[in-house]
């Protein structure tokens, strides 16, 4: 078997069980399904895989790098709140685009094998470096009014942004993930008033634990 045809069909195994994880959630798709929606058989599936939880471990870790059209546009913007707000928006989408279903199965791999997904990397202490000299522009310029540490600031918008998504998956992403976000990244920071898009009355929506 060529490394090519090796690899095309391991490619295949994996999106056609991605299709059925995100139609039916990670525990309810079975092995028959994904041998059958893939047009192999069960030998065919070990050869590639050891079980149905290994088809996720390239999403273990989210990719932290941006390129040059990415980087352009979050840098030409005006706003510091926007230049961080689009920073913030691109590494979280890594996590979002990857849908309910996915993200699910992957709080429950680290909550029980802590697989690495949420943790530290060169590339993540790059962004956060570049995030907490955008705030601090933000603060000096006055469009972000919070008088709060600058790391301190970071931290809350991490842990809003988390906490926000982990309710996305429980409530199975019945309301507007990005909306609730930017809601909260504004109130945290105290963005000033020309920089909110999210009216306050917001909080009237805003889904609580």
């Amino acid at each position: 078997m060529g490394m090519g045809h090796e690899n095309a069909t391991k490619d295949r195994i994996r999106n056609e069980a991605i299709k059925l994880i995100h139609e039916k959630g990670f525990g309810s798709v079975t092995l028959t399904e994904i041998c059958k929606a893939s047009g192999i058989n069960k030998h065919t599936f070990y050869y590639y895989f050891k079980s149905k939880d290994e088809l996720l471990k390239k999403f273990y870790r989210f990719p932290c790098h941006m390129n040059k059209t990415d980087m352009m546009e979050i840098f030409s913007c005006d706003s510091h709140v926007e230049q961080l707000w689009l920073l913030r928006k691109n590494i979280m989408n890594h996590i979002a685009c990857q849908g309910v279903s996915i993200l699910k199965q992957l709080l429950v791999k680290n909550i029980n094998d802590n697989v690495g997904t949420f943790e530290m990397s060169e590339e993540r202490e790059h962004l956060r470096k570049a995030q907490l000299s955008i705030i601090d522009k933000g603060k000096a310029s006055g469009e972000i009014l919070s008088r709060k540490e600058t790391e301190v600031l970071l931290i809350l918008l991490n842990q809003s942004s988390n906490a926000i998504m982990f309710a996305w998956c429980i409530k199975n992403g019945s309301f507007d993930l990005w909306k609730h976000i930017r809601f909260m990244f504004e109130k945290i920071l105290d963005v000033s008033p020309e920089h909110c898009t999210v009216q306050d009355d917001f909080i009237k929506e805003y889904w609580y634990f």
